[in-house]
């Protein structure tokens, strides 16, 4: 079983839109793929238009985390909720032994899923800590501005400080730029950047793209709202399709499913 994390401790950066578009796609490909929030303000539920009920504390606490699992209306793919009693939940944690492994328990009880994709919140709080020991890959949404740099960085060092008392196992799978705009300066600085520091761990570029921004207010994910639109399919350069979360899905299935 696959567990990629989606991890960044700066907001804004497409976290969600991520978790939500690759989850979806790889159920959409035959996975059986299970989405975790571990995010108190919810928006998972709020992208597949499901109502909040926050369901993480019974997947962390039951002797049976299955029973938390949730149906999500489509083939393949289930979610385990959260709500504002998310919130609680960090407090409850603190006042347990063994606190960081919690959600790695609770995985390893599972039976039944190829992929799981785990959307932590934008803090280096105790639930991130959660999915970085659990995770068997992280990956990192970046927006092409200076202050998601730093966001990254900290994430990173996160990372590193975990890795170095061999708490975290999981694997690096790379940065992944978001709100590119090939045309604009920065984005093209900040890409290099990004490209010069991680090399082949920079992954396609997913364009800024008003549709996936609406996509939530419908409900929907991108793959059921505009299945071509830019974000998706990227931007056409030099007689090809470059970017976009088609890209970044098939290279995971490549290189992390299978």
């Amino acid at each position: 079983m696959v567990i990629l994390a989606i991890v960044n401790q700066k907001g804004g950066v497409g976290k969600t839109t991520t978790a939500v578009t690759l989850g979806h796609g790889f159920a959409l490909k035959g996975h059986r793929t299970l989405l975790i929030d571990l995010d108190s303000q919810g928006n998972v539920s709020d992208s597949l238009g499901l109502k909040k009920r926050g369901t993480l504390s019974g997947f962390l606490f039951s002797d049976d985390p299955g029973t938390a699992v949730s149906e999500t209306g489509r083939e393949n793919l289930r979610l385990v909720a959260s709500d504002k009693t998310t919130a609680g939940i960090k407090v409850a944690l603190a006042e347990r032994n063994f606190r960081e492994y919690f959600l790695d328990r609770a995985l390893k009880k599972l039976n039944g899923y190829d992929v799981v994709v785990l959307d932590a919140a934008p803090v280096g709080d105790l639930l991130q800590v959660n999915a970085f020991i659990a995770c068997t890959h992280y990956l990192v949404p970046a927006s092409l501005a200076h202050l998601s740099q730093i966001g990254l960085n900290d994430t990173l060092e996160t990372a590193a400080s975990l890795k170095e008392f061999g708490r975290l196992k999981g694997e690096f799978a790379g940065v992944l730029p978001t709100f590119w705009e090939r045309t604009t300066k920065e984005s093209y600085e900040q890409l290099k950047s990004l490209a010069d520091q991680f090399g082949r761990r920079v992954w396609p570029p997913v364009p800024r793209d008003v549709k996936a921004r609406e996509a939530p207010a419908f409900g929907q994910t991108l793959w059921e709202y505009a299945p071509g639109t830019r974000a998706l399919a990227g931007t056409e350069m030099s007689e090809r399709r470059v970017g976009g979360y088609q890209q970044v899905l098939e290279r995971l299935i490549q290189e992390v499913i299978q």
